[in-house]
């Protein structure tokens, strides 16, 4: 059963760390104590040996094979290569959780889609639901042993209601080889969709449409998740992994051996026990361990899925969905927060909700009663990125083009009054665009008034802006 510790975890206090220490199923301690008890009898071994068998002769090369063992443990690259491994294995182990497929979108487009209050129409209803959990049973009984101990033969399908007996004998009269026949279940629902689509059981083909996508999500994550059980990660990796692990602390009960002489300065004192090494022994072993978890989310380990239960879920939340409360809701009343004085409630215990506001919403740069001025402002008469100290790499201000500016009624240009931007600018964009006025037109001698500004045949007032 998978170890839930959310409760746990609900709320940061100075306990947590204790709470989470303290579980023992899919913990830690549980994964790697028997892998420490087996090394510790080794590394306790060589001790006693090298101590107490060895001649002085013998324990000199001893110790001189400890020292050279110990300082070339650095060239294996054990933390890159676990650490890209558990990556790898957690964004598969992440895939298959999100694609675990469950029937109440199913259920739900089926009891919507087919309406029908008639025996036939609940009977419908039922067997696609059926017919739907019934792939995913086939499914699991391929790729999960917890599904395949309890589901052996096909007989302990129809035992468990499943599958009727005639249905099993059509399943296994279906020849389709290479290959398995996952897809006679799912064929068989689309069947009688498409039947009661031409009954007019489902009037819209569109509705019709609906509940064969509804269908096809479905069989889409089971197909998904016999791909991750067929093609896993090349053995390969895993295998360079795991040895490399045990490599290294093989080569620990040498090397991490408290020797008599002085060959090596950092072993002075003569420590009975191993603590630096047994605690680099459950961190590097417990992270291989739960890569090892990982690697079968949906086999017999603690933390792996509850296939059984999804199945057992499956088929009785869709049957109430399709059959028990199809159809059904309750009374309509006029609720509580039809009250415009209604007010959230909560138990006294209950902490109360924080909310929600922006950084600076409660920021007050001016009163309602202050008068603010407006500018119009040109974006193009904005000075270039680089002069505003952008991060960005300096560029021409291609928008601050060679134009000319007209002030006149009637947009035609005068002589006297145009004013050029003489910017670099590539020789291609220096075409001549559409006149419009900049901020500096707003102030000249031809406007009605400092406070009023042109625009084609219109005069402005800035007090109206």
């Amino acid at each position: 059963m998978t170890v839930n510790y959310q409760l746990d975890v609900s709320s940061g206090n100075p306990l947590l760390f204790l709470k989470l220490l303290s579980r023992w199923r899919g913990s830690i301690w549980k994964s790697v104590a028997g892998d420490l008890a087996v090394w510790l009898v080794f590394y306790y071994a060589v001790h006693f040996t090298y101590r107490y068998a060895f001649s002085a002769e013998i324990r000199t090369i001893f110790e001189k094979v400890s020292v050279h063992m110990d300082d070339r443990m650095k060239y294996l690259p054990l933390t890159f290569m676990l650490g890209f491994f558990v990556t790898t294995v957690f964004e598969r182990w992440r895939s298959a959780l999100n694609v675990m497929p469950f029937i109440e979108s199913v259920a739900l487009s089926v009891a919507v889609l087919l309406p029908g209050k008639g025996e036939e129409d609940r009977l419908t209803r039922r067997a696609i639901i059926r017919y739907v959990v019934l792939h995913q049973v086939l499914v699991f009984r391929d790729i999960s042993m917890r599904v395949r101990r309890r589901f052996p033969t096909l007989q302990y399908v129809v035992d468990a209601g499943f599958m009727e007996p005639e249905e099993r004998d059509e399943l296994e009269a279906v020849c389709c080889s290479p290959g398995q026949n996952y897809w006679v279940p799912i064929n068989w629902a689309n069947s009688l969709a498409l039947e009661a689509h031409s009954r007019k059981l489902i009037d819209q083909p569109t509705a019709f449409n609906n509940l064969v996508l509804a269908i096809k999500e479905f069989r889409v994550a089971m197909e998904t998740l016999i791909k991750f059980d067929s093609i896993p990660i090349p053995i390969a990796y895993p295998q360079v992994v795991f040895l490399a692990v045990r490599v290294y602390f093989t080569i620990c009960i040498i090397s991490r051996q408290f020797l008599i002489s002085d060959l090596k300065s950092k072993t002075q004192m003569d420590w009975p026990i191993p603590i630096m090494s047994i605690l680099e022994f459950i961190f590097v072993i417990g992270w291989m361990k739960v890569a090892e978890v990982l690697l079968n989310p949906l086999g017999e380990d603690d933390d792996d899925f509850e296939v059984n239960w999804i199945i057992d879920k499956n088929i009785s939340t869709g049957m109430a969905i399709v059959d028990d409360t199809h159809g059904y809701h309750p009374t309509l009343v006029n609720d509580k927060f039809a009250d415009p004085n209604y007010l959230p409630a909560y138990s006294e215990k209950s902490q109360l909700p924080r909310t929600l506001t922006g950084s600076a919403a409660k920021v007050e740069l001016a009163a309602e009663s202050d008068a603010v001025k407006i500018v119009r402002v040109n974006p193009e008469d904005a000075p270039p990125t680089s002069e505003r100290g952008s991060i960005f790499t300096k560029r021409n201000a291609y928008s601050l083009r060679n134009r000319t500016i007209s002030i006149s009624s009637n947009n035609i240009e005068s002589p006297s009054q145009e004013r050029k931007f003489n910017l670099s600018m590539p020789a291609t964009m220096k075409s001549k665009q559409p006149d419009r006025p900049g901020l500096e037109t707003l102030n000249e001698e031809n406007e009605p008034a400092s406070n009023h500004f042109r625009r084609g045949d219109r005069i402005y007032s800035s007090d109206s802006v």
